[in-house]
């Protein structure tokens, strides 16, 4: 009777441990995040000179591929949760779909977040020749004598000049190089942090979300530099005044907005 007693105390506690654990999970949330792109107020399409930036410049985009980085969800109370998923990088292709959703197992504790950061390519500490091994990602490789790594970038198109005439760009971003003249080199960093706008979310318990990111290609050509192909020339990888400009216009270039998952 003794032993009865002590297994029916232990199974009388089940109820609470099974409620204690239905509770905890309650508590997590999920999202994941996809990625689109617009110029201006209108639809992005590839291959089409149909667009005009700001200096007056028709163009065209054919490639674009980037890296996104360190999402972090800022919390009021300062306890703020970072996507580790992929070692928190993920590359995005607009030749490949599925590139173009990021979707993680990670667990997010449900509750009130007041913004959503990223970095917009790879930080220093991660962006080193080797990180990827394999393509696509590796593919984005950046010259190693002008700094190694990998490409935050990579928007390649045509614009029309003053005459009409149709020529290359290659609108990269990766780590910048100054030379003395002396044979010193200087290498910089031209990743930056991105902290969008109106990115605050109540993340409910048991209900997956998703993150829409859009990028607005037009205002990389906007603000706080006019960007205007006929004056900088259109191959920027060695020109740092360049792409510090690139550097500065990223910081108005996207926006997002939530919704839940079906």
């Amino acid at each position: 009777m003794r032993t009865f007693r002590h297994f029916g105390f232990i199974w009388a506690l089940f109820p609470g441990i099974m409620f204690t654990a239905c509770r905890k999970e309650a508590s997590n949330a999920h999202f994941s995040v996809e990625f689109t792109h617009s110029v201006g107020n209108k639809v992005f399409i590839k291959d089409s000179l149909y667009y005009i930036n700001a200096a007056g410049n028709p163009y065209e985009v054919n490639e674009l591929q980037y890296f996104i980085s360190d999402i972090i969800l800022h919390a009021s109370d300062g306890k703020d949760v970072a996507i580790i998923a992929d070692r928190g990088v993920h590359y995005l292709d607009i030749d490949i779909p599925a590139s173009l959703r990021w979707n993680f197992d990670q667990v997010i504790p449900a509750g009130n977040y007041d913004s959503v950061s990223f970095t917009f390519g790879i930080n220093k500490e991660q962006n080193k020749t080797g990180f990827f091994v394999n393509p696509p990602e590796r593919d984005m490789f950046w010259p190693d004598m002008m700094g190694g790594g990998y490409h935050y970038l990579k928007m390649n198109g045509r614009w029309a000049d003053q005459q009409n005439q149709l020529n290359p760009f290659n609108f990269h971003l990766g780590i910048g190089m100054v030379d003395d003249g002396m044979g010193m080199r200087t290498f910089i960093q031209n990743y930056f942090k991105v902290k969008i706008p109106n990115s605050a979310v109540n993340l409910t318990s048991g209900t997956n979300h998703l993150l829409t990111v859009n990028m607005d290609i037009a205002r990389w050509f906007e603000t706080p530099n006019l960007w205007n192909w006929n004056v900088i020339g259109g191959m920027i990888m060695n020109n740092q005044a360049a792409m510090h400009m690139v550097h500065e216009n990223g910081g108005d270039v996207f926006s997002c907005t939530w919704r839940n998952k079906k």
